[in-house]
């Protein structure tokens, strides 16, 4: 759009950007266009009879013709678009307006060609009116008002130097008032088309940069409650969750895991190795726990914490007992181990709130953890109750 110059650009640019501009308009205000529309082609039709009037003076001699065609041919036409406008798709809609305007603005040129009264030359004072109407009330599409003004113009201009009759001291004054009120009226739904096009592009622009922001936010939020290493929820991200879980739900258990000889494993791999291992680990406990619709989290180190809406005395032995199994069944080497055993294992304690048990979150991973240290000193690779 920048790169455009003059006038020729600028219509090139409106002439490719309003179908685009059109289809959002139809998507966020096709109901308001509709309503406006529908409002329009009544007042227009009100106004466009009071001129069986003005041809009672100045088409006297085919007046009556005049009033028939205005009656029963505009009138129902009119009546037909008003009665179809919502229930088109809308191109169609747009070529029926067009349809419409060209019978409103090329009859009056049609009568005032047939009529031999010598003031029918006034009644070209209809026709800037009838483009106002179409051009910059109904706001006929661009491209589409671009047709009708150049047709009635050429139409117009026909009429002028082709009537039978017509004082040729007024051909030249006709001309130019006939092209230079197309001209405008033209203009003017070139404007408004372009500040449409502006508006859309501006409100497009402003919703891309929400939506970045937006997306940026939730990726920083993210962040700040994912663990970098294992890529589940951090230590945060599980402060938030017990408390609203403590809040929300009636039972709420938790499992405090630890990786047995997780030193001794680190000493004899390394920790790259060490931090494999705490990433297909984190990977099992956080299937486990979806499985279960649960929460899983690294507490630190090498300890994870889960969180299950389960009772504790129906569901704590289950969930741990399975939970030590699935990460027993990784079978990850670990030759370092001093107690006969050759692949990681954890170690978990878990405690629930329960009938009567404790709410507070604080209470309940000190509850859990203590657990976990009856498991750990009673040889671990197994799981205690708290």
């Amino acid at each position: 759009m920048q790169t455009e110059t003059g006038a020729k650009g600028r219509l090139n640019w409106l002439l490719r950007m309003a179908p685009e501009v059109e289809r959002a308009e139809e998507r966020d205000f096709g109901a308001e266009r509709i309503r406006h529309l529908r409002h329009a082609i009544i007042v227009g039709l009100i106004v466009y009879n009071i001129y069986n009037l003005t041809s009672l003076h100045l088409m006297a001699d085919i007046q009556p013709f005049t009033v028939a065609m205005r009656l029963f041919v505009l009138v129902p036409g009119s009546l037909a678009i008003f009665y179809l406008v919502p229930r088109v798709p809308p191109a169609l809609r747009e070529l029926l307006l067009l349809g419409g305007m060209f019978v409103a603005s090329l009859l009056p040129l049609y009568l005032l060609y047939i009529s031999q009264s010598a003031y029918a030359t006034y009644t070209l004072g209809e026709l800037p009116l009838v483009l106002l109407f179409g051009n910059m009330l109904l706001v006929l599409r661009f491209r589409l008002a671009l047709i009708f003004t150049a047709v009635t113009c050429l139409t117009a201009l026909f009429v002028i130097h082709a009537k039978p009759g017509l004082d040729e001291n007024l051909i030249f004054p006709l001309t130019v008032q006939v092209v230079t009120g197309l001209f405008f009226t033209l203009y003017g739904n070139w404007h408004v088309e372009r500040q449409r096009c502006l508006t859309y592009l501006a409100r497009y622009d402003a919703q891309n940069r929400a939506d970045i922001a937006e997306r940026r936010g939730d990726q920083l939020r993210d962040l700040t409650l994912t663990d970098m290493l294992t890529g589940i929820a951090n230590r945060r991200h599980l402060d938030e969750t017990l408390h609203a879980w403590l809040e929300s739900r009636s039972d709420v258990l938790l499992l405090m895991v630890d990786v047995d000889h997780f030193k001794a494993f680190n000493d004899c791999f390394g920790h790259v190795a060490g931090d494999d291992c705490l990433r297909r680990i984190a990977s099992t406990l956080s299937t486990f726990a979806s499985r279960h619709e649960g929460f899983a989290a690294r507490y630190g180190g090498e300890e994870f914490t889960l969180l299950f809406a389960v009772d504790s005395d129906t569901g704590g032995a289950f969930l741990a007992d399975r939970l030590v199994r699935a990460v027993r069944e990784l079978s990850i080497p670990h030759p370092a181990r001093a107690d006969g055993l050759s692949h990681v294992t954890v170690s978990v304690g878990y405690a629930g709130t329960g009938e009567g048990g404790v709410r507070g979150a604080r209470d309940l991973v000190t509850r859990a953890d203590l657990a976990l240290y009856e498991a750990k000193s009673a040889g671990r690779n197994r799981s205690k109750a708290g």
